[in-house]
């Protein structure tokens, strides 16, 4: 019943980017980079801010922490393009379908879609 939550926390607690995606003022996991710039040999500056609340913080990482925070973005923008995608699908057909049964009952014809005639 609660996989969601489960999901979440168990995401949380063995997060591949040690939290970064948790925002520390409302604890929702909505964390995105505003900014970015290499911070020495081995780390990273960045400037986040929660989707959720909108609290910003500044953090130092290190190398590691930063490519797996990247890596899990890339894997939670390919989670939202692939649904976008579906619910695209999902539109046009509901669309297709009514423009279908307009045909259908003559609603619509060739003279629907011709040039006005300028005069």
């Amino acid at each position: 019943m609660f996989d969601w939550l489960r999901r979440r926390l168990d995401r949380r607690a063995g997060s591949a980017a040690d939290g970064l995606d948790v925002c520390a003022a409302c604890h929702e996991d909505y964390v995105h980079p505003l900014e970015w710039r290499e911070d020495g040999d081995t780390h990273w500056w960045m400037r986040l801010r929660c989707g959720a609340c909108r609290e910003e913080r500044e953090v130092t990482v290190t190398d590691d922490v930063a490519q797996r925070f990247g890596r899990d973005l890339d894997a939670a923008e390919a989670i939202i393009d692939r649904q976008l995608r579906e619910l695209d699908c999902e539109r046009m057909a509901l669309e297709i379908e009514a423009f279908v049964q307009a045909l259908d009952r003559d609603l619509i014809d060739a003279d629907d879609f011709a040039r006005p005639i300028d005069r």
